[in-house]
């Protein structure tokens, strides 16, 4: 049921719009109002669909009600077409202008109330009600955002009692779900580490880091080596996304097994080993097609050392690119840059140092962001 206000000084004028439009638009009550005051008054008690309003009336008059209504957070969508015996070009641009759907002048010609006014009160029915689908949608996408979110939460929940490192990780999404990833799972002889970024965010890229997140736990059951990992990686999301090539990403994984660090890279910036001496510190070098490019793609093991004490700083690219300002346009070199400005507590204070970090590339809030941020450093015990 389609409720139409219809707030004019002049009875005779509420009677002839109610028939015109009563003739034209099924399934609709009328209400009325003969001045402003009482326009607001029925605004107030009743949803109303359509308000046909009057300019010229005693006391308030149509301009102050057009400006309260847009003024007012319950009424602001509701359309307003106004019906006035003000003609003049200043007149109808102001009320457009404070934000009416229509203006039509009296007196109402018989072509008007035959086709025009049906038609713009039809398109202005049609136009609230559809607005109104996709507010509600809008909501119902909004909560169910909420709720991914939080589930997308647990995948970076912090693990505590780590037997072999300390870890620490930071995690910052522009948008309410993320494309961005990192895990940690530690077994009785090794360790394995991942860290991955998949291209975008939002919920396409959300599902895919979720589903990563099964392969990599599932692949480090069944392969010894990094480099194989990734292989059983590509592969499964090569058939998975075979249809859809610009869904592709990069991924690091890991395996620390006593002093030894071995490692594999599919097209992700390479971590940065962080040892007692500052002059030591060097990157995690590897190269590697990204997953998803190609069915058969190989990669490569390497291999470092990493003592007690010492550790290993994972990230995602978010944490260094401002596509804001390409002419200072960052590479990962540059997290070296930063890191070594913080030499002083980055194996000392670990947690002020990822806090730290994050300032110096001034990406600490979501207004800040282009990107999703993923960083997880781990110290070895």
């Amino acid at each position: 049921m389609y409720r139409i206000l219809i707030v004019d000084d002049m009875l005779v004028n509420r009677k002839l719009m109610k028939k015109v439009l009563k003739d034209s638009i099924d399934n609709v009550c009328f209400f009325d109002a003969e001045d402003g005051f009482q326009a607001t008054e029925v605004l107030e008690k009743d949803e109303i669909d359509l308000v046909i309003l009057d300019l010229m009336m005693p006391g308030k008059d149509g301009y102050e009600v057009l400006e309260e209504m847009k003024e007012h957070p319950s009424y602001v969508d509701i359309p307003v077409i106004v019906n006035s015996a003000v003609t003049d070009m200043e007149s109808i641009k102001r009320t457009l202008e404070m934000g009416a759907m229509d203006y039509f002048t009296k007196p109402i010609t018989p072509e008007q109330m035959k086709v025009i006014i049906p038609l713009k009160a039809s398109n202005a029915l049609k136009f609230y009600e559809q607005k109104k689908d996709l507010k509600e949608m809008n909501k119902r996408m909004k909560n169910e955002l909420k709720i991914a979110s939080l589930l997308q939460g647990a995948l970076f929940r912090s693990k505590e009692n780590q037997n072999k490192v300390k870890l620490y990780q930071k995690y910052l999404a522009c948008d309410e779900l993320g494309g961005d990833l990192f895990d940690y799972v530690e077994n009785e002889n090794h360790s394995w580490f991942m860290i991955a970024d998949i291209t975008g965010h939002g919920v396409a890229a959300s599902m895919v880091a979720s589903m990563l997140k099964v392969v990599f736990n599932h692949a480090i059951l069944n392969n010894e080596q990094p480099k194989d990992v990734l292989e059983e990686i590509n592969i499964t999301f090569y058939n998975l996304m075979e249809e859809n090539t610009n869904l592709c990403f990069s991924v690091f994984v890991g395996k620390l097994e006593g002093d030894t660090v071995t490692y594999s890279n599919a097209g992700h910036p390479y971590p940065l080993l962080i040892k007692k001496r500052k002059e030591e510190w060097e990157f995690l070098a590897a190269n590697g097609y990204l997953i998803g490019l190609f069915h058969d793609t190989k990669y490569d093991n390497h291999a470092i050392t990493l003592l007690p004490g010492e550790g290993i700083l994972n990230y995602t690219d978010g944490l260094f690119e401002d596509p804001k300002n390409p002419e200072e346009s960052k590479s990962h070199t540059s997290v070296l840059k930063h890191a070594e400005l913080l030499e002083g507590i980055a194996l000392k204070n670990p947690d002020n140092f990822l806090e730290q970090l994050m300032t110096s590339f001034r990406k600490t809030n979501k207004s800040q962001l282009d990107d999703d941020i993923a960083i997880m450093y781990l110290v070895r015990k």
